[in-house]
């Protein structure tokens, strides 16, 4: 026998397109078509940053791997370029030796241009040094601190 109350609470479980309610008290079917989508939704976002993590994983990998070898063949270069600077050394020694010096000269007169050389170097270098200091941006810099004081 139905009462007035029980008709309506049945009703009441009832959605507006007629279904009853899911018993676990879900939403109704659009409703839930949304949810799914958002979870499909989401589910594809996170693939597809696992997917790029992956990528920038391997890619990472690979760079390592070609700086390993950069350096490597850079090193192999470094020797193959002080073993070169050696023989034409030995050959100019040589060649003064040749000309009539004597042997123990002739590799003092390649050890002194050398001592030259790796001076003119070092000069240059230290001369390369005055733009580690930024003077431009200092100068800039220390122009505008006086413009400030100034007003």
């Amino acid at each position: 026998m139905l009462t007035h109350n029980d008709s309506s609470s049945e009703g009441a479980s009832r959605n507006a397109d007629g279904t009853a309610a899911d018993a676990r008290g879900l939403a109704s079917p659009p409703l839930r078509g949304v949810i799914e989508e958002v979870s499909r939704v989401l589910s594809a976002v996170r693939e597809t940053v696992s997917s790029f993590l992956e990528l920038v994983s391997l890619e990472a990998h690979r760079a390592g791997a070609a700086l390993v070898w950069m350096v490597a063949l850079g090193v192999v270069a470094g020797v193959c370029v002080i073993a070169t600077w050696l023989g034409l050394m030995a050959a100019l020694a040589m060649w003064v030796t040749s000309a009539g010096l004597s042997p123990i000269l002739a590799v003092l007169l390649v050890a002194l241009l050398n001592l030259v050389f790796a001076g003119a170097l070092a000069y240059a270098a230290v001369r390369k040094s005055d733009s580690l200091t930024f003077p431009s941006t200092r100068r800039q810099i220390s122009g505008h601190r006086a413009a400030k004081a100034s007003t």
